[in-house]
């Protein structure tokens, strides 16, 4: 179970670069190359920082 929620988290993160880094966007939003590396940056640290706090949890409640 645990397996499928951390496999689930990382293909999400891979994802998440994918798009952030697909040329569509670019093209759809000439703005948005701009803000790539912080929009990718943010949502890193969403995935994170939710990764760690599943941890966190799954320690205490074991």
């Amino acid at each position: 179970m645990y397996i499928i929620v951390i496999a689930l988290a990382l293909i999400g993160g891979v994802s998440t670069l994918l798009v952030g880094l697909s040329q569509e966007n670019k093209k759809a939003n000439p703005n948005y190359e701009r803000k790539t590396k912080t929009n990718i940056t943010k949502l890193l640290i969403i995935y994170l920082v939710s990764l760690i706090a599943f941890i966190v949890i799954w320690m205490i409640f074991r």
